[in-house]
């Protein structure tokens, strides 16, 4: 008889942790399940245990005759696989008995659906205490990085891409994994866990994280090695992935790290770049200190000194100093404006900027040799490094009368996010809060925008806050939007603004169904190896002189907001008030990223999801 879900299991010359692991697989609540072991080459010791052992379940062993690593091995049990789900687990875990229900229940919620890919919980337990301060600190640092892990899905400020990673604990519809084209088996050591997650990200798979689902990881490796050996093998892994598979995410940020962010940022790396030799002899004096002396300091230095080896790693590669500027080759800033308007209420300034202002601005973006472009053109390599992508929120009538004359008259063009259902009417989800009512475009004149070269985007179709919206109303106002306004254009709308910034995984998930190619949220800076489907703009607006606007061109930072806010912090300021229920045009105005390491170095990869 057929049964719903395959757990498949990939091991090598580790029995006893396999037979643990087989056991506890027998304690699930759960009994509408078989298991595929995967011996991944020749393994007597493994292959003496498959003779001899009995489970309560039906239990199917492959045995592979040469060794081609774990990515492999999970691809051959999911080929061999007959049940609608698979559950892929390691041979060194041990899942806790409500394990296998906390994963079948969303596949049962989502009716078989293709869409939905869920991954548990993983807690570390380790063989024998530490044997060095060094290695404390790395259990440490890796329990507080699954701790990170876990936060990143319930995170709104676009942190939640960093956790995208499929393999260990993760199930899936088998029909999904076989057209993503399972694990990549050229990722053998590491990353395939990062690889297939990002893969199901980009594609509109929503990943369901499920802290119920637990599994408990006996670590038996030594941390300090596996660290190294990581470091040693990430730099032509991350490369592979980004010139060959074209994936740009934060997972793959250090390889932008010669040529992006601050000075004494790209000086380091650059040294890491050419003496390698130097980072590595500095690392073994930083971990003798620390395990001489226990300094934290020293330990977090050694660490960061593993940078040393992945840059060794990438010149392996083939790689030299251009071909890594051309992997990640735009940080043109992103615009965002929203009415072309003179505010007369200190909370409109905001996001309104006087048809003034925006003359001037946009005269001397002319002057600076700045190129426009388009969001859908932001990942591009050009002869132009200097280009600027100008975006207008929610196509306020006043883009026909005081932006679009200005534009014309530059040679400037630019996207503007339509609130489809309002077109031609007002700005209702503004009213509400008590906001001046404002006319929008109508449809005749976005078609006379758009036949003078404007592009137009989707804003959803009635400026709705997508995080709160059940399921069924979040595919209709991403999905219909986009439709609708292809229907009334007569061309293909690629892109999407998140109405508020409001986006999490599962909003992006469905925009990524939906087939857009851009997306653009509300958080600000410029974009190196950012998601497509979560790229930074920079709010401008009337309160921003002339210097602050160049300043945000270049750094796609808003420095007086960012001062503001850490004097509120600090206590040294009180922000003014805002009028009632401004809150949402507050958070859609702009918000702040993380600042750079004041090291310079971008910290490596913890380790890899593999175990």
């Amino acid at each position: 008889m057929p049964v719903t879900c395959s757990i498949i299991i990939p091991t090598r010359n580790r029995p006893a942790l396999l037979r643990e692991t087989l056991e506890a697989i027998g304690r699930q609540s759960e009994r509408d399940f078989c298991v595929i072991v995967v011996v991944d080459g020749e393994d007597p010791k493994t292959r003496a245990l498959a003779d001899t052992y009995k489970a309560p379940y039906p239990l199917r062993w492959i045995f592979e005759p040469e060794h081609k690593g774990q990515a492999s091995a999970r691809n051959a049990g999911a080929d061999a696989a007959e049940s609608e789900i698979l559950l892929f687990l390691d041979d060194d875990t041990t899942p806790a008995p409500g394990w296998l229900h906390h994963h079948l229940k969303h596949h049962r919620a989502h009716r078989g659906g293709f869409d939905i890919a869920v991954f548990g919980r993983d807690i570390d337990q380790y063989i024998h205490p530490p044997r060095s301060h060094t290695e404390q600190y790395m259990r440490e640092m890796r329990n507080q990085t699954l701790a990170e892990f876990e936060a990143y899905h319930e995170d709104e400020s676009l942190e939640f891409s960093k956790g995208i990673s499929f393999g260990l604990n993760g199930s899936i519809h088998r029909k999904a994994f076989l057209a993503m084209g399972g694990f990549d088996p050229k990722l053998h050591y590491i990353g395939e866990d990062f690889d297939l997650g990002a893969r199901l990200h980009d594609s509109g798979v929503q990943c369901q994280y499920e802290p119920d689902a637990v599994v408990h990881h006996h670590d038996t490796k030594d941390g300090i090695e596996y660290y190294d050996s990581i470091m040693r093998c990430a730099g032509q892994c991350d490369v592979y992935r980004r010139r060959e598979k074209k994936q740009r995410n934060d997972r793959l940020q250090l390889l932008a790290q010669l040529h992006y962010g601050s000075y004494w940022r790209r000086l380091v790396h650059r040294l890491a770049w050419f003496c390698p030799w130097l980072f590595r002899l500095a690392a073994s004096l930083s971990r003798k200190v620390t395990d001489t002396t226990g300094s934290r300091l020293s330990f977090r230095l050694w660490f960061k000194l593993g940078v040393g080896e992945y840059w060794k790693s990438v010149r392996a590669a083939g790689e030299t100093l251009e071909s890594l500027r051309d992997l990640f080759p735009s940080r043109a800033p992103i615009v965002m404006l929203h009415s072309i308007s003179t505010a007369r209420e200190r909370y409109l300034k905001t996001y309104c900027l006087s048809p003034r202002r925006f003359s001037q601005f946009m005269e001397w973006v002319k002057k600076a040799g700045y190129t426009p472009a388009l969001p859908t053109e932001w990942e591009s390599l050009t002869a132009s490094r200097r280009r600027v992508i100008l975006t207008f929120d929610d196509a306020y009538d006043d883009f026909l009368r005081d932006a679009f004359p200005v534009l014309q008259r530059f040679g400037f063009t630019a996207t503007v996010f339509v609130v489809v259902d309002r077109i031609g009417k007002t700005n209702d989800w503004d009213q509400s809060k008590g906001y001046p009512t404002r006319r929008l475009l109508s449809l005749e004149q976005i078609r006379e925008l758009h036949r003078h070269g404007i592009h137009f985007g989707s804003h959803t179709l009635t400026h709705a806050w997508l995080t709160r919206l059940p399921d069924r109303d979040l595919e209709r106002e991403v999905r219909d939007s986009k439709s609708r306004l292809e229907d009334l254009l007569g061309a293909e709308v690629p892109c999407f603004s998140y109405p508020y910034g409001a986006v999490d995984m599962r909003v992006r998930a469905a925009v990524a169904r939906a087939g857009y190619k851009v997306a653009v949220s509300t958080r600000e800076g410029l974009n190196g190896w950012e998601d497509r489907l979560c790229l930074k703009r920079v709010n401008v607006c009337d309160t921003d002189t002339m210097l602050e606007f160049r300043l945000k061109l270049a750094r796609g930072i808003d420095f007086r907001q960012r001062t503001k806010g850490y004097l509120v912090e600090k206590g040294l300021y009180r922000a003014p008030a805002q009028a009632p229920e401004n809150e949402d045009r507050v958070r859609e105005s702009g918000g702040s990223e993380t600042p750079e390491d004041s090291a310079g170095i971008v910290t490596p990869p913890v380790s890899d999801s593999k175990h």
